[in-house]
C-alpha cells in the first residue's frame, strides 16, 4: 500500500481552506499534516468542518509547521500579499506547492518556477479550480482564432482583493496566444469617467464587477 501524501493548507479558516481541509480528510490517499490559519488557533481541523476531531490543530506559524510536520505538499488559499511569502517558503523547505490564491505578477511565477527547478520538486499556481472554469478558458482560446473581437466581464464577490481575477487574467492571456493584437472599439473614443471601459489587454478590454452575495 503506498505511503498518503502528506498534506498542509494554508489558510484553513478559510471558505476554500475549509473544503481543502474537509477532502484531505476525506481522502484515504491524503493525511493532513498541518492546518495553517491566522484565526481559529488551536481548533482541531476536523471540528472547524464539521467532521469528527483529527488530532491536528491550527496554528499560525507556517514554516515551524513545515519544519514539524514535514508535508509533502503545500496547498494555498489565503491572499494575494501572503501567498508569493508562503509559496517560496515551501519551496525553501523542498514541500510542494499547491496555489489556488490568485494575484502573482508572471515575475513571480518565473522566479517561483525556477525556485522549485533549484529544488527539484513541481509545483502549481492555478487560477481556478473548477473544470467548468477550466473549460470556459480553453473554449474562449479556441473561438478567438475565429472571433476576434471579445471582451471579458467577470464577476466576484466585494471582498475579492485583485482586479482582474486570476481566471480573467489567464482567459485573456490564452485569448491573446490565439489572437493578433487588434485594437477594438472607435479610434476616437474617450472615456468621460476614467475606468469606465475596463482595463487594457491586448487590443481588447477586461471588465470585474464586484459585488456581495
Amino acid at each position: 500500500m503506498s505511503k498518503a501524501i502528506r498534506v498542509a493548507v494554508v489558510g484553513a479558516g478559510g471558505r476554500m481552506g475549509k473544503e481543502v481541509v474537509k477532502l484531505v480528510l476525506q481522502d484515504p490517499e491524503l493525511q493532513l499534516a498541518a492546518a495553517i490559519g491566522r484565526s481559529d488557533q488551536g481548533v482541531d481541523a476536523g471540528t472547524l468542518v464539521s467532521l469528527p476531531a483529527c488530532g491536528v490543530n491550527v496554528s499560525a506559524d507556517l514554516e515551524m509547521a513545515l519544519v514539524e510536520h514535514k508535508p509533502d505538499v503545500m496547498v494555498d488559499f489565503t491572499t494575494p500579499q501572503f501567498a508569493y511569502a508562503n509559496t517560496a517558503l515551501a519551496i525553501k523547505h523542498g514541500v510542494r506547492p499547491v496555489i489556488g490564491t490568485t494575484g502573482f505578477t508572471p515575475e513571480q511565477i518565473e522566479e517561483l518556477d525556477e525556485l522549485c527547478k533549484s529544488r527539484g520538486i513541481g509545483g502549481l499556481i492555478a487560477p481556478n479550480f473548477s473544470i467548468g472554469a477550466i473549460l470556459m478558458m480553453k473554449f474562449a482560446a479556441q473561438a478567438a482564432k475565429y472571433l476576434p473581437h471579445v471582451e471579458i466581464i467577470e464577476t466576484h464577490g466585494d471582498q475579492k482583493l485583485d482586479a482582474p481575477s486570476g481566471t480573467s487574467i489567464k482567459t485573456a492571456e490564452m485569448i491573446a496566444a490565439n489572437r493578433e493584437e487588434l485594437r477594438q472599439g472607435n479610434p476616437n473614443e474617450e472615456e468621460t469617467i476614467e475606468g469606465a471601459r475596463g482595463g487594457y489587454y491586448n487590443g481588447f478590454r477586461i471588465h470585474s464587477v464586484r459585488l456581495p452575495g
